[in-house]
């Protein structure tokens, strides 16, 4: 999208024209949502309704890519229409659709607008008439569509693959429900350092500064920040938060942690579990690392700005290859070993709804070979008697379940410790084996899967 001088000037204050750039970057450009966002946000030349509706916009179309081309292609079919105008067609056609606020004439006019000063005015005049046509016909009905896959593919967008996988597992009354949790704006969640009553003066003071806020019913330190730019806050500053979905939260303290053991964290960015975890060490040693230097860089930022460097070591790793000792060997070295390993990310559609059109079933075959790699090195750098975490955020069987089966029938000297109904606040996450599975649709959060392995114990001869 090439961006003309006259539009940059003309169209800086208007949200619309910046919700476009951040679409047109996500469909064409492979850029991520949430990075955007985050970006965007922390230097923001508007106020915050339009903010808000800015994050309304991107989210909207990106999450509802399949249906908006549905219901726009009879309108354009048979032109050849440039990338940026389908983004602006489709960002147009999502507020006549789903934001029942705004009046038609607004919509064509500011379209025609962008259409103009970033195009000419002929290119103006085609997107005012697609989209003059398009308010007065009958929208398509997604009825007409009978083939199962096919509809909840395009009435949730998304690949039919992955509604395929999921009808596997639930019902179609619950797959749909699970997929329409995925049409939802993303909300930004946070940890607090400390207990839960730490978590009570902190939102007293996060309200007294303007923010709306809520408890998380996941996690005993997790809050939902339902206005305002939270990185913004002194709390944040002053390192009492840290930004983590509330899903996250959950993996740290089921190391079951007494405050002076050597932990790995395998793979730590971008910090949120690191920070977790190292607040829960108070006499300890931590060990993070990332394969990325750049994203380590985040995780030693996080940790320094909540005072919790002391007690830390970051090494850019492959975690699969890491070596703690100094002889290069592997031996066994660590009493606790956290992995968060690299996965598809389909827990994540909501908030980086990208995933939804680009994972392939090749990348969850490819992801879990990755994973057996680490954890076979994960089984030999834990001590006997320790424990071993394992979580992702994705949702297939192949990267979490059938993962955890593999280790227990690689190594007889691992275990399964089942998580237990007192070690959670909603026993709807425990699955029949032991496991957590948050699923997005049960409490608006990312999906997730976390399991807790032990290596046994050395025998003992008397």
């Amino acid at each position: 999208m090439k961006l003309k001088e006259r539009a940059k000037q003309a169209l800086q204050g208007k949200v619309r024209w910046h919700a476009l750039q951040m679409i047109y970057a996500v469909e064409y450009k492979q850029a991520y949502a949430n990075v955007l966002v985050d970006e965007f946000l922390a230097q923001s030349p508007l106020n915050e309704a339009d903010n808000r509706l800015l994050v309304q916009l991107l989210y909207g179309v990106l999450q509802r890519r399949y249906t908006l081309d549905f219901y726009l292609q009879p309108f354009i079919a048979g032109r050849k229409v440039e990338p940026w105008v389908e983004s602006l067609l489709r960002m147009s056609i999502f507020q006549k659709v789903y934001l029942d606020r705004i009046p038609d004439h607004a919509i064509v006019a500011e379209a025609v607008d962008i259409a103009k000063l970033n195009g000419h005015r002929a290119l103006g005049n085609f997107v005012n008439g697609v989209l003059r046509n398009f308010f007065r016909t009958p929208l398509r009905s997604l009825a007409d569509l009978t083939d199962t896959t096919e509809r909840l593919s395009i009435q949730y967008s998304i690949q039919p693959w992955i509604v395929d996988a999921l009808l596997a597992q639930f019902s179609q009354a619950e797959v749909e429900r699970l997929l329409e949790s995925l049409l939802q704006t993303p909300f930004v969640s946070a940890r607090v350092k400390g207990t839960p009553a730490d978590r009570e003066q902190v939102m007293q003071d996060l309200k007294a500064e303007g923010y709306q806020v809520s408890a998380s019913e996941l996690s005993p330190v997790g809050i939902r920040v339902l206005s305002g730019n939270i990185v913004e806050s002194a709390a944040f500053s002053q390192g009492q938060l840290t930004i983590q979905d509330e899903s996250s939260q959950l993996v740290a303290p089921l190391g079951q942690l007494h405050g002076n053991e050597r932990v790995l964290d395998a793979c730590s960015a971008p910090g949120g579990k690191a920070t977790h975890i190292a607040s829960l060490l108070p006499g300890g040693e931590l060990t993070a690392l990332d394969i990325s230097e750049r994203k380590l860089q985040k995780v030693h930022d996080n940790l320094a700005r909540m005072d919790l460097l002391d007690h830390v070591q970051l090494f850019a790793s492959d975690a699969s290859k890491f070596t703690p000792s100094k002889d290069g060997s592997s031996q066994a070295f660590y009493d606790r070993i956290y992995l968060d390993a690299p996965c598809s990310g389909l827990g994540l559609m909501r908030r980086k709804p990208d995933i939804k059109y680009t994972k392939t079933p090749a990348d969850v075959t490819a992801l879990a070979k990755v994973q057996d790699r680490l954890l076979d090195h994960m089984v030999t750098l834990l001590k006997p008697g320790g424990y071993l975490v394992y979580s992702t955020c994705t949702l297939t069987r192949e990267e979490n379940e059938a993962r955890v089966a593999y280790v227990l029938e690689q190594y007889p000297k691992m275990e399964k410790v089942e998580i237990q109904a007192d070690e959670v606040l909603k026993p709807e996450v425990l699955t029949e084996a032991g496991d957590i599975r948050v699923w997005p649709q049960q409490f608006g959060t990312d999906g997730f899967y976390i399991a807790r392995l032990r290596k046994k114990p050395l025998e003992v001869n008397n």
